[in-house]
């Protein structure tokens, strides 16, 4: 027997199957298709080209957006519009060539959900994952279970409002990303934003850089700290691209340090153990937990 994970993205959609005892044995990528129609056929399509032998066992869906677990409802589905408001378990089911055991949750619940079994969260029982890259995403796991909140938008902390004064209602997403972090270089040394990668940032030793990496890091370590007092959890880790750089950890590590109140309520802040394939972890776990429970 085998289990299929779906881990949606804007552009592509990426799939693995895993085998009895959890191993990733195959996996690959397709473009997203922007209409409802070609959406669930294509997902279909790869479910039945798994499923020939009725080997299946269930499916799980890693999915952008706030996503009612419970029901299978798109409440929003992220940048994929044509979505909103859809049930995927109800409209999957519809296109499978046979009745299997769907299971769908947020992206970043998800990745959480890979940590919390399989990777730098495996053994605690409230653990946070903080994703950077153009936005900030959180996955929340409270007494072993994902915390989706009455109106499915736990983890929004990337709306988090950090400054009220010049800059007005400016939020996390506008000053935490990774996105404002190569937008402010870019402003530095007059750069487009798609001529600055986040490696050379790390990599570049001039003064100027330094200090606006730690202006940065200070509004990251704000994040983290808001959410250490929120949740009080076991572990925080800190997922995205930015987050495979050596040099991210130690930043984060002094800034934290440097705010009054963390001493009082520290917990340990590490780097995700999975990355690429965090979401099809997350997403195995999520349907294979839904039938064990049954």
């Amino acid at each position: 027997m085998s289990w299929l994970s779906f881990d949606v993205g804007g552009t592509f959609i990426k799939y693995g199957v895993f085998s009895a005892s959890g191993a990733l044995v195959e996996k690959g990528k397709c473009p997203t298709p922007y209409d409802k129609e070609g959406f669930f056929e294509t997902l279909a399509n790869i479910a039945a080209s798994y499923d020939q032998e009725g080997k299946l066992k269930g499916i799980g869906l890693s999915f952008p957006g706030f996503i009612d677990g419970q029901q299978g409802l798109a409440v929003m589905a992220g940048a994929l519009t044509p979505l909103h408001g859809v049930n995927i378990k109800v409209a999957l089911a519809a296109k499978l060539r046979r009745p299997l055991p769907i299971a769908v949750a947020n992206d970043a619940n998800c990745a959480a959900l890979a940590e919390f079994y399989q990777g730098n969260g495996k053994g605690t029982r409230d653990l946070v994952l903080v994703t950077l890259g153009t936005g900030i995403g959180c996955g929340i796991i409270l007494a072993g279970q994902i915390r989706e909140g009455k109106h499915f938008r736990a983890g929004e902390s990337g709306m988090m409002l950090m400054d009220l004064t010049a800059a007005g209602f400016t939020t996390a997403h506008d000053l935490a990303s990774t996105r404002a972090l190569v937008s402010a270089y870019g402003e530095l040394y007059g750069l487009a934003p798609d001529q600055v990668e986040g490696e050379a940032i790390f990599a570049d030793s001039r003064e100027a850089t330094q200090q606006l990496l730690h202006r940065w890091g200070r509004k990251v370590a704000a994040v983290l700290f808001n959410i250490v007092a929120t949740l009080d959890p076991e572990k925080i880790l800190v997922g995205g691209g930015v987050s495979q750089n050596p040099q991210l950890l130690p930043l984060l590590q002094e800034s934290l340090a440097s705010i009054p109140y963390w001493q009082e309520f520290h917990v340990p802040v590490a780097a995700c153990c999975f990355h690429n394939d965090a979401g099809l972890i997350g997403a195995y776990h999520l349907i294979k937990e839904l039938e064990e429970t049954k």
